[in-house]
């Protein structure tokens, strides 16, 4: 029964306009990213971000400009729940949005040749990794940055930030406060963009099968 519903929605899908059907997917998408961070983070208690795995699947299965607008919008509607639900004014939340388009700018530069990831299993497990070290190291450096002037101009709160110990942690060992933003970016960003690849991967390829598939 369910796999028949799983085909019926995916028999709808693939057999939408083009623009419907990316406008549809990138919708689900932004959902996704929020209940995947909300479960991971807020009720698991695990201190990554999970909030680009369905990013990554978008980049993968619509392109660019699609994928650009899940992160950006999820960055923006981030910013209105802390405004409005926390009654958290700042601004420099939206400023992660930088970190959004450079994941999404670093995977597509392999994502794009998506015929080369079917060669070989070892060829696919490459080109991720390849990713997840470069979306890990831009969002690396442009996060360490961008903590550094949060942290300046305005209090941030523990729930906002889970590498906040960390940060503390090393300027605590007398490290500078901008080096100490950078290397604590680190173990979390890496782990993040490794999960968060290989998982947007997996749901792009599962995605391929069911939202391409005719029904019989």
């Amino acid at each position: 029964m369910k796999n028949s519903t799983n085909l019926h929605f995916s028999a709808i899908l693939y057999n939408m306009p083009k623009p419907l059907r990316t406008l549809i997917i990138c919708i689900i998408a932004e959902i996704l990213n929020f209940l995947t961070c909300d479960l991971f983070y807020h009720v698991l208690n695990i201190p990554l971000f999970f909030d680009t795995i369905w990013t990554v699947a978008v980049v993968f299965y619509c392109g660019l400009l699609p994928a650009l607008c899940v992160a950006i919008g999820y960055n923006l509607i981030n910013s209105l729940m802390w405004i409005c639900g926390e009654g958290v004014s700042d601004p420099f939340i939206f400023f992660y949005t930088i970190c959004g388009i450079l994941i999404v700018l670093s995977t597509w530069l392999f994502a794009r040749r998506k015929e080369e990831f079917r060669i070989s299993p070892a060829i696919t497990i490459l080109y991720l990794v390849l990713i997840a070290l470069l979306s890990s190291l831009c969002t690396i450096i442009s996060s360490g940055i961008i903590d550094y002037f949060h942290y300046i101009y305005y209090d941030v709160p523990d729930m906002m930030n889970p590498i906040k110990t960390f940060t503390e942690s090393f300027v605590n060992h007398r490290f500078s406060l901008l080096l100490s933003c950078i290397l604590a970016q680190i173990p979390i960003s890496f782990a993040d963009r490794c999960i968060a690849t290989f998982a947007g991967y997996g749901i792009y390829r599962l995605a391929e099968r069911l939202i391409n598939r005719r029904q019989k």
